[in-house]
């Protein structure tokens, strides 16, 4: 049945001397694979710059239920980044994040609120131009909530100490290994309830590289099989 969808990118795979394997994350059915054939030729009326990781594109798709690999019919973009591709620090954040999205989203199933955030996010990273520091902070903490464990809000002066494991806020003297204390739970607090992306927060470096370890934690705790990012030192060496 030939189907349209928007899709989001999320991995690419080379395959024979002129086709693609891509990973995207569509609109309608979830997680898909879909070979792309002949693209990598010269002649190719689907430009390759499409398939960059989190690129937002238009698709019309040959969709068989229960098959693995799905062929598609068009692919065109849907949004043609104007900053991300031109400027290193928002070039590594998608790249960290897209490495992300990849170990974390692994339903097949419709998705749409999820693919709408995802979306939404990405073209006000290629829109902002200053204070976009901590984006993949606040990105990762909002994208929790559309995974299951979104952090619990009852922080308060008696309950200062997140735990990882269990989601929210305690007054209990957990190890540093498995909560996040002050003064750096109150950033995390702040963090999760801001609208702005992060770009108002006053979080310096150490603070920052201290959040996103300890987000990344808080995945590990609840993603079952998620494991290190390899962009994650780039992304600490760009982001300083």
């Amino acid at each position: 049945m030939i189907e349209k969808t928007k899709g989001i990118v999320v991995k690419t795979t080379k395959y024979s001397e002129s086709s693609l394997v891509v990973k995207v994350f569509t609109e309608v059915f979830g997680m898909r694979t879909y070979m792309i054939r002949g693209v990598r030729k010269k002649n190719s009326k689907t430009p390759l710059n499409l398939f960059q990781p989190l690129s937002i594109i238009d698709m019309v798709v040959y969709e068989k239920t229960g098959r693995d690999l799905q062929n598609t019919k068009e692919i065109k973009a849907d949004h043609i980044y104007t900053s991300i591709p031109y400027e290193i620090k928002k070039s590594t954040i998608i790249s960290f994040l897209n490495e992300l999205l990849y170990k974390a989203i692994k339903e097949e199933e419709t998705n749409i609120n999820l693919f709408q955030f995802i979306c939404d996010s990405l073209l006000f990273l290629d829109k902002t131009s200053t204070n976009y520091q901590n984006f993949h902070l606040s990105f990762m903490l909002k994208l929790s909530q559309y995974l299951g464990f979104k952090p619990s809000d009852n922080f308060t002066a008696n309950q200062e100490i997140f735990d990882l494991q269990e989601g929210r806020y305690t007054s209990l003297k957990l190890s540093t290994q498995v909560s996040i204390h002050p003064p750096l739970s109150s950033l995390f607090f702040q963090l999760s309830k801001d609208q702005s992306f992060g770009g108002n927060l006053p979080i310096n470096r150490k603070e920052r590289q201290d959040l996103l370890e300890k987000i990344l934690h808080y995945y590990e705790f609840h993603l079952p099989g998620f494991s290190e990012l390899k962009s994650l030192s780039i992304l600490k060496e760009v982001l300083e």
